[in-house]
């Protein structure tokens, strides 16, 4: 009766909407906000008064469940300066090198650093960006830090080195002082806006020229001081998605081996979120909606739901795989979560306090993000196998919703329902039954409705169709996977698709590329070999090409490679062999080891997983086939070793 009652249903007046496990989108890093104003007065009320309010920001259950904060590095204004008045006097972040031949003054901050050292101790594995708006006021031509007399970049022209060094020697502190590392370090602050003048309210710093050579600069502090790469540079905090994306496409690849992550505000370009998304998949760049709120706000829409329409674009079209709010404590009602009362240290929520937790509460960290094809919606698989919608209805009428569930393999029988609606509250509802793969639901008008379904399988990808074109010199293009050159040639591979995706490829001599287009010139005989092309498509499939390249040199002919069994070196028997096959399976490796000596059996062996700089992920013990969980290393490259009695037996780099 329950199938019979949907399918009549959505015949009548009902929006269709098809959710696809198979098209999988960002790992979601959780939700986040800065630091700095708010904390700069929460930070001074007492420690159990602080930590309540602490509780509502980060608590998963109670609270908005934030992991993810950043951490405001104050420039610190020239002594005798009075005008960095924003957020109730919070906008005055004191700097930690007041002068410049004086010593660094680590007692500095004490109030937002409070906030932050308690945060590092209570949410588990949260996330730490430390962000600049402005270099010391001594660095800067206008000796103000909230910008030049014009608005144009004012650091001097030889501080990009000093600035390097303050930021990092902070970031060290912080680490070997006080046990809370920075994933990555932002120099910038919405650099190309033009708007950060002198004697202004809050600091600012133009530097819409240079950027390359600011992240060259801090990535080589970070490295010198040993915290590249676990810390990382960030850029470039544009308060234009349009901006960000011009910006990113301006790098050079000396700063782009530095830059970690690419993180932008979402004020305003909402058009380019999908071009940015693109640009940044395709460097294989981490990117995070930094800050964003009602800038650009316009009618008479509540702003709380307002608000979850930033935060569903953000998702959906920009594929963020992080979500930070700017100050959840705003003395500006449209800006803040949670209205805060300093002197009496009490507070109280605002309606988007309630609004945000019917997204934060439930899509949690780690989540994949999955297609759902109606605009108003946003779907995730959660790491518990839950699987989770939400819904906005800002319109003045109900709306009637049909989830079509049938892609997935196995899905529960009921759904858990939450809802936000006006004044402001966030309420649990009747469950509601799935049949046949199918949810039907109301989304009441001017509300915010979060579903969570257990049980959520399966959902298996279709990689996309790869077309081989290679083209020696400026001849045309020839689709074909084996091309014979002469010495001293040139050749570009480019295979389709060209774009929405990312390429890597890998080759004789260690040959990387991150790029499409893989070009050579002057080709010589040690270039001939099998150059493997990988494709992830916008919904994370992967397929492969493999192109044979040989070099046409009689004094060196092409050789082909070596199939032959992997030797394994050990200890205890002068040589034994092994089978090892690892192969790559939605979030997991598939590890295979046999030994090939009589009678066949099980190799006991060490798995060890790094990044691309060496740094260690993953150790385990394998015994002849296991399961490796990686979905946590989604987008990003690393690299497999199998080892025997110490000896390395096994290497693959998986992008």
């Amino acid at each position: 009766m329950i199938a019979a009652g949907l399918a009549c249903g959505a015949a009548h007046g009902q929006t269709k909407v098809v959710v696809d496990p198979g098209k999988k989108y960002q790992l979601f890093e959780g939700w986040g906000t800065s630091l700095c104003w708010w904390a700069e007065l929460v930070g001074a009320w007492s420690e159990t008064n602080r930590d309540q309010f602490l509780g509502a920001v980060a608590d998963p259950d109670t609270g908005l469940g934030y992991n993810i904060f950043r951490y405001n590095i104050g420039g610190g204004d020239q002594p005798g300066h009075n005008h960095l008045t924003k957020g109730d006097g919070g906008g005055k972040v004191p700097g930690y090198k007041p002068t410049e031949k004086g010593n660094f003054d680590w007692t500095a901050d004490p109030a937002q650093r409070g906030v932050a050292l308690r945060l590092n101790k209570v949410v588990k594995d949260p996330i730490f960006e430390a962000f600049s708006n402005s270099p010391p006021w001594w660095m800067t031509k206008s000796g103000c830090v909230s910008g030049s007399n014009d608005g144009s970049d004012n650091l001097k022209e030889d501080y990009f080195d000093d600035f390097a060094d303050y930021l990092s020697e902070v970031a060290l502190h912080f680490k070997t002082e006080w046990g809370l590392t920075f994933r990555t370090v932002e120099p910038f602050n919405e650099p190309s806006a033009g708007w950060w003048k002198s004697n202004g309210g809050q600091e600012g710093c133009g530097f819409k020229n240079n950027q390359s050579k600011m992240i060259v600069e801090l990535g080589k502090a970070l490295k010198k001081k040993g915290l590249f790469p676990e810390t990382s540079v960030s850029a470039a905090d544009e308060t234009s998605i349009k901006q960000a994306h011009d910006q990113l496409g301006n790098y050079t690849s000396e700063a782009l081996s530095y830059l970690g992550q690419v993180n932008t505000h979402s004020y305003s370009d909402g058009s380019y979120r999908k071009q940015l998304y693109n640009r940044a998949f395709g460097l294989n760049k981490r990117l995070w909606q930094s800050e964003t709120g009602p800038l650009s706000k316009s009618g008479d829409e509540h702003i709380a739901l307002w608000m979850a329409n930033v935060i569903i674009q953000d998702l959906r079209d920009m594929k963020a795989e992080a979500w930070v709010d700017w100050q959840i404590a705003d003395p500006a009602e449209n800006w803040r979560s949670i209205k805060a009362d300093h002197k009496k240290q009490t507070f109280s929520y605002m309606p988007r306090y309630y609004m945000h937790a019917a997204f934060s509460r439930y899509i949690r960290p780690g989540s994949r993000i999955i297609d759902s094809d109606n605009g108003n919606t946003v779907a995730a698989l959660r790491p518990d196998g839950a699987l989770v919608i939400v819904v906005r209805n800002s319109g003045s009428s109900d709306v009637k919703y049909n989830f079509d569930l049938t892609k997935f393999d196995k899905i529960g029988t009921s759904a858990k329902v939450v809802r936000f609606e006006l004044p402001g509250s966030l309420k649990p509802q009747s469950d509601i039954a799935v049949a046949n793969k199918s949810l039907s639901m109301t989304a009441k008008s001017n509300t915010v409705t979060t579903m969570v379904i257990d049980g959520a399988e399966g959902g298996a990808c279709t990689p996309s169709t790869i077309i081989p074109y290679v083209k020696v010199h400026n001849g045309g293009w020839n689709e074909t996977t084996e091309v014979k050159v002469n010495p001293g040639d040139s050749l570009v591979i480019g295979p389709h698709p060209y774009d929405g995706g990312r390429w890597t490829w890998k080759g004789p001599n260690d040959f990387y590329y991150l790029g499409r287009e893989a070009r050579f010139k002057n080709l010589q005989w040690q270039s001939s070999g099998v150059y493997t092309g990988t494709y992830v498509n916008p919904v994370g499939c992967e397929s492969t090409v493999d192109i044979k390249v040989i070099v046409d040199d009689p004094a060196h002919p092409y050789v082909e490679p070596d199939t032959g069994k992997t030797k394994i070196i050990s200890q205890n028997a002068p040589v034994a062999f092994a089978k090892v096959t690892v192969s790559k399976r939605g979030g997991d490796l598939l590890v295979s080891a046999l030994l090939h000596e009589p009678p066949v059996k099980s190799a006991p062996l060490q798995l060890t997983i790094h990044d691309l700089n060496g740094v260690l992920l993953l150790r385990r013990r394998i015994d002849g086939s296991a399961v490796v969980p990686v979905a946590y290393l989604a987008n990003k490259p690393y690299v497999v070793q199998i080892h025997s009695a110490g000896k390395n037996i096994y290497r693959k780099t998986f992008y």
